[in-house]
């Protein structure tokens, strides 16, 4: 196969994925695609440790007066809710709200269940390869700075 037939079936096998995924993953009723992402950041983040303002902000590649902004409007929307450390008043962490919580979580459990059916559909060595070479991209991407490593 030519170099420039696989980069054709790669940009086309990604554009696919892309679509797989946004059909499984969402929509949620109510929901733009970019506050879903924001909304499932601060989820998975506050698993690890609590999700200041700052932090979100450097995250969003904006200040912290417009991530203050998107999280008033999410409180309005009943969505997040900030919470004041007890040890030093001025740090807010945000935190999703249970409400959210379940309706993003069960949406990822249909992603998932979606994916595992694709997964059965390749087989084992398949996806021995599949996971190989899935890798590699992160790796690559990682090392020539076209992503940031997920924290």
């Amino acid at each position: 196969m030519s170099k420039e037939r696989t980069i054709e079936l790669i940009n086309e096998s990604m554009l696919t994925l892309m679509e797989f995924t946004r059909k499984n993953r969402g929509p949620i009723k109510g929901f733009r695609s970019r506050d879903l992402s924001i909304l499932v950041y601060i989820l998975m983040q506050e698993k690890k440790e609590p999700v200041t303002m700052s932090h979100l902000a450097q995250n969003l590649r904006v200040t912290p007066a417009a991530a203050s902004q998107i999280i008033s409007g999410y409180e309005k929307n009943g969505w997040v809710k900030r919470i004041r450390s007890n040890e030093d008043r001025r740090t807010v962490t945000i935190q999703v709200t249970d409400t959210i919580r379940e309706k993003i979580l069960s949406k990822w459990k249909e992603h998932q269940e979606a994916l595992s059916c694709f997964l059965d559909e390749l087989g084992e060595e398949d996806c021995e390869n599949l996971y190989r070479i899935l890798n590699k991209i992160i790796d690559f991407s990682r090392k020539n700075h076209v992503v940031d490593p997920i924290e």
